[in-house]
């Protein structure tokens, strides 16, 4: 079980790509990590068009960082993301403009991908699924890189490495896990599902700035000062955890991880490279403050877009005198709607 991660500190976006280099190289260097294989696939956490600053998406300074380092060894490398929503090139197009990936692409000399297209996938060793669909530049690629973003999230406590390839399904197709499996250890478990038949070759967490509070996406941005990874998603995501102060019991895939054997919950058995951690920890808010499932609730600035109503994958949200209500009885607690507000109009 590989439990090896490296943090780096770094507190300035502008000097990213050093921590970066330093990651790598603990790591043999990205000609190492690549192999002999050619095509770089980046996958970064772009959950919806949001600006840099924001600390919802993966900065693009360390996207830029890290397909540079690819693309100086000869690498082919491509950028893809895929929201709660349509996949479509339009979507796909806004989104990269929105959050600084087409500046990273031409900065770093990769390419963003706007291919749409998915393959059904098989995984006999699921626990909760077996089949799905994956986006076919992941399947494509030699080398799969999580670049995730250091965040609280209010249905799995933590998104991180494994979360962040939950962006490996198709658009429309995560409503649909989300009403398939209300339940967060059923979620987690399908989490790490995709995860293990994705097998990223490596995962950087960029934590300059990660996010706090009602994340994913409605949350307050918080200063970590660090940049870590390692070849084990679940051994990253440990090292997340524990940055954060938040306890590994609440992070639902890594207990997961840690049933199957894929990892552990004791941030003590990580082989800890690089910066010392201790300095570098923060204590994040966590996303929901009281125990037991939190009613999403729309507050009085609800502009009425109606892409709560689309994203909800239970249709329990309708759209009445040009405002959202929320039909609780229907509710399955997924905070879909919450994740995607577009104005934090929706609190838990």
């Amino acid at each position: 079980m590989e439990n090896k991660v490296f943090v780096a500190k770094c507190d300035d976006y502008e000097k990213c790509a050093e921590a970066v280099d330093r990651v790598l190289d603990a790591f043999g260097g990205a000609k190492a990590l690549l192999g002999n294989g050619k095509t770089v696939l980046v996958k970064p956490n772009l959950l919806m068009p949001k600006k840099p600053e924001d600390a919802t998406t993966t900065h693009p300074a360390v996207v830029e960082a890290v397909c540079a380092a690819f693309v100086k060894v000869g690498a082919d490398v491509s950028i893809i993301d895929s929201t709660g929503g349509p996949h479509t090139k339009f979507v796909l197009k806004l989104l990269y403009g929105k959050t600084g990936m087409r500046e990273a692409a031409e900065n770093s000399g990769a390419k963003l991908s706007f291919n749409t297209k998915s393959k059904k996938v098989t995984y006999p060793e699921g626990r909760i699924v077996q089949k799905f669909d994956i986006l076919a530049p992941v399947l494509d690629a030699d080398l799969v890189i999580s670049l995730a973003k250091v965040k609280t999230h209010s249905f799995m406590s933590m998104t991180g490495a494994v979360k962040n390839l939950f962006g490996c399904i198709p658009g429309m197709g995560k409503p649909n896990f989300h009403r398939k499996f209300p339940k967060r250890e059923d979620f987690a478990g399908m989490l790490v599902d995709i995860c293990a038949r994705v097998n990223p070759g490596f995962c950087i967490l960029d934590g300059v700035y990660g996010m706090e509070g009602p994340g994913p996406a409605g949350g307050d941005p918080k200063l970590l000062g660090a940049i870590f990874g390692g070849i084990s998603p679940y051994a990253v995501d440990l090292a997340q955890c524990h940055l954060m102060g938040l306890r590994t019991d609440s992070v639902y895939t890594l207990t997961e991880a840690q049933a199957r054997g894929f990892a552990t919950t004791d941030p003590s058995t990580l082989t800890w490279l690089g910066d010392d951690p201790e300095p570098l920890r923060k204590s994040f808010k966590p996303a929901v403050k009281h125990k037991g499932d939190a009613v999403p609730q729309i507050m009085d600035n609800c502009i009425g877009c109606g892409d709560c109503a689309r994203i909800c994958p239970m249709k329990c949200i309708k759209m009445e005198n040009n405002l959202a209500v929320i039909k609780e009885r229907d509710c399955i607690r997924c905070y879909c709607c919450h994740e995607f507000c577009p104005i934090k109009a929706i609190e838990l």
